[in-house]
């Protein structure tokens, strides 16, 4: 819950009740390309295992700490690709989720304006994102529905899944963006996706603490194979 000593003291600046909109346009206006290409590389008939590669993009405004949960995530020495002057970081992990081995390519875009015109071909081929915003800056949850407009536009499979990850939840005094509004968006997008039978989820994260970092790689990754790898 939302601190109630932060709470009032933001209301009185007034804040809008409403949080992002979800235009139709968004799912309705954007033709859902499915690439051919499988999910599953790798089967042994000797294991009940199976290896596929995921790419999943992570998203959303600058400093909502996307960064830090990608290193979180992969550890601090983790060996990484830098493509700063392009805008994107590129890293890759294997991990085992439910007896499937999976191989991550992690995408990690620029969430600042000035490389809006390059990141659509960091979005090509992805299969699902992480979208992540700041629970203390009311600005970061109103441009959600701007980056789901960008995944469905560029991932060239048209609408797929995302998780929404409510970051900086160690920040509770700052606070300013509930939980309920949060699941009330997120209900709402599952709504309109639905129609794609595509399916949307929602955690609360904390970079700082680790909270549900490595369950939110977990649930998209499970989510993707079974929609997308059988």
């Amino acid at each position: 819950m939302v601190n109630k000593k932060s709470t009032s003291k933001k209301e009185s600046k007034t804040r809008p009740s409403k949080g992002p909109v979800i235009f139709d346009e968004n799912i309705e206006k954007i033709e859902t390309i499915k690439e051919e290409e499988s999910l599953k590389i790798e089967t042994s008939s000797e294991v009940a295992t199976s290896t596929y590669m995921i790419k999943l993009v992570l998203i959303g405004d600058a400093q909502v700490g996307k960064t830090s949960i990608r290193k979180m995530y992969l550890g601090e020495g983790f060996p990484k690709e830098h493509l700063a002057t392009l805008g994107a970081d590129f890293a890759v992990t294997t991990k085992v989720v439910k007896n499937h081995t999976i191989k991550y390519q992690i995408w990690d875009l620029a969430g600042q304006p000035m490389f809006k015109n390059v990141r659509p071909r960091f979005f090509k081929g992805c299969f699902g994102a992480l979208l992540v915003f700041d629970i203390t800056r009311e600005d970061t949850f109103k441009n959600l529905s701007s980056w789901l407009d960008e995944l469905y536009r560029d991932s060239g499979r048209g609408v797929v899944p995302a998780i929404i990850l409510a970051n900086k939840t160690d920040l509770v005094d700052d606070q300013i963006i509930s939980i309920e509004e949060v699941k009330k968006f997120v209900e709402n997008l599952n709504k309109k996706t639905k129609t794609h039978s595509v399916e949307n989820f929602f955690l609360e994260t904390s970079a700082k603490t680790g909270l549900n970092i490595e369950k939110a790689f977990e649930i998209i990754g499970h989510y993707i194979i079974n929609s997308f790898g059988k």
